[in-house]
């Protein structure tokens, strides 16, 4: 299976808007109250789109996965003892709820991992819902590590407590093959 990886445009925003909702009706059904109406939004992946944040994750010409990468930081991460130097941040990312399992959590870290170093970043940084286990577990199976707990109380009760995680960068640049499996990197600054 091969994946291409490359910048959102303003095209592509529909189908971005469409994977979205499809996530959030997924996680809404396992009782995740991780997204909800203001966020991400339509307007928030518009801005991302516009900002050259957002990327995304196709096979044969279908998005199967999206990610945003900034430098942008929550001010409830305020209180995390994070590790210094230069951090890229992930944000929203999705993958398609029918794609989920197929390796594509794994690709889209990997295109973070190696955007990042190519960009002089020297770790990454995110945030992930408590209650989501599959996206924690994603993190730390690929080498995120814990830094502690922030709480956003503006999320439903029971579901405000979000994991912050970071991995330090080094050694060698992901060069876009992993088993059997191709991933291909565009648009890069």
């Amino acid at each position: 299976m091969s994946f291409f990886i490359r910048k959102g445009t303003r095209i592509d925003l529909q189908g971005i808007d469409e994977l979205v909702k499809l996530v959030k009706e997924n996680l809404l059904e396992q009782h995740i109250f991780q997204w909800d109406d203001n966020y991400p939004n339509k307007e928030y992946l518009e801005h991302c789109i516009h900002e050259g944040d957002l990327y995304v994750l196709e096979d044969d010409q279908d998005i199967k996965g999206i990610v945003v990468l900034n430098e942008w930081q929550s001010q409830e991460w305020e209180s995390i003892h994070w590790t210094e130097g230069s951090p890229l941040v992930i944000h929203t990312l999705c993958i398609h709820p029918k794609d989920q399992g197929k390796g594509i959590g794994k690709q889209l870290l990997l295109f973070c991992e190696d955007y990042a170093k190519k960009n002089e970043y020297d770790h990454i940084r995110l945030d992930a819902f408590a209650g989501n286990k599959t996206a924690l577990g994603l993190y730390e199976k690929y080498g995120y590590e814990y830094r502690g707990d922030v709480q956003f109380d503006f999320k439903p009760v029971g579901h405000e407590t979000y994991r912050c995680y970071e991995k330090a960068l080094g050694g060698k640049v992901f060069i876009g093959k992993s088993s059997d499996k191709t991933v291909e990197v565009a648009d890069k600054k």
